[in-house]
């Protein structure tokens, strides 16, 4: 009986072992028919230029970052690399004459083929990456000649972007906000137009390497139509591109020129309408009684101080200029004009109580020539 049972007992075990097996075998070619599947399926996607799956895309840039040099550029030792630009221009953020320089928020995107990171040549295929992708392979080395101070938003994440199509084009862009070198001529100032510009250069690849073009001409530099500057206004935008010799070689530049023209309201209310004001205020001194002493130099100095502290104030914009600017010449003009009146007066003063003087003793003399008549005996006086 007792062995009955134990062949009893074996026989289920076996049943389970081999159900268990069969579940297994089943699982398993289930998976390998769902991956041939899929695989399929990815292929056909990608032949249709429609977009990859997960795995897919996974495999394939762990492929790509594999078998890549990012110490060498694209075509290396072919012909020069062709790399397009566009710039977006966010906002101007300021304007110092007397740094002479200017900062504002730019858009930056760069386009070239490295065909090192082509997976699906034939179908129409784009993804977007990371920044952090750019680190895996080969970017440009693009500065700004005229940088003072950069730096790169990275709120809530760095603001840049890698976008791979499959035919193995590129396209990097970042966002930063910079501060850079305007060389001003403030011979015309407050009624000048400056000229300042964003210049962009490859820092090591020369032109054998690199050829740096705008990718649309003017229709590259976007964004500017919309900017509103306090003391501004861009009359104009122009891009062109020259070639600069250095020791280490020519490099290719492009430039991004801005023509900003000075609005003239603010210093009509802050400077010109005030001097012309204290320049009246010190003409009223004429109507005032000449021995009226303390008015009128009251009056006179309080015009000459203004003018000095709204002078001092203009000076305070504008950078330690050796040249004379258009408003030096109005405020010492005006200067003059103030001080005029107060020497007028003083002029006036001396006259008066100079001829009452000589009157005086004119009259004075003359009562002695008749006393002296009068007593026939001359009258001596002390002069």
């Amino acid at each position: 009986m007792l062995l009955y049972i134990d062949k009893l007992w074996l026989s289920l075990l076996a049943e389970l072992l081999c159900l268990a097996s069969l579940t297994l075998c089943s699982t398993h070619s289930m998976r390998k028919s769902a991956a041939a599947t899929a695989t399929t399926v990815s292929a056909s996607v990608a032949a249709a230029g429609l977009d990859f799956d997960l795995e897919n895309m996974t495999h394939i840039l762990r492929n790509l970052s594999e078998s890549y040099d990012i110490r060498l550029r694209p075509g290396f030792g072919g012909p020069s690399l062709k790399l397009d630009m566009e710039l977006q221009v966010a906002s101007f953020e300021a304007i110092s004459e007397v740094n002479m320089d200017y900062t504002l928020t730019l858009y930056l995107r760069q386009y070239w083929q490295d065909d090192r990171l082509a997976f699906a040549p034939d179908a129409n295929v784009q993804i977007t990456l990371s920044g952090d992708f750019a680190n895996q392979i080969w970017v440009p080395d693009t500065f700004l000649a005229n940088d003072k101070h950069s730096f790169l938003h990275d709120v809530t994440e760095k603001n840049k972007m890698v976008r791979l199509s499959g035919d193995g084009s590129v396209e990097y862009g970042m966002r930063f906000t910079t501060t850079l070198a305007c060389m001003m001529d403030l011979h015309y100032y407050p009624l000048d137009t400056q000229n300042c510009t964003v210049e962009i250069e490859s820092y090591g690849y020369t032109t054998n390497d690199v050829d740096m073009s705008w990718k649309n001409g003017q229709a590259s530099i976007t964004g500017v139509q919309g900017i509103e500057i306090p003391q501004f206004t861009i009359t104009n935008h122009t891009i062109y591109n020259i070639t600069v010799s250095l020791a280490t070689g020519a490099y290719q530049r492009l430039f991004l020129k801005f023509t900003l023209k000075r609005n003239i309201g603010y210093f009509v209310f802050q400077t010109y309408l005030p001097c012309i004001l204290i320049v009246m205020l010190s003409w009223v001194s004429f109507w005032i009684n000449h021995e009226a002493t303390s008015a009128r130099v009251a009056l006179g100095i309080t015009t000459v101080l203004t003018m000095t502290t709204i002078s001092t104030g203009v000076r305070s914009n504008l950078p330690r200029i050796s040249y004379v600017k258009a408003i030096d010449i109005y405020l010492v003009k005006c200067f003059v004009f103030v001080f005029a009146a107060l020497l007028e007066y003083a002029l006036v003063n001396y006259t008066y109580w100079g001829a009452r003087a000589k009157k005086k003793a004119k009259k004075y003399k003359q009562e002695i020539n008749v006393a002296e008549i009068r007593t026939n005996r001359p009258i001596y006086s002390v002069s």
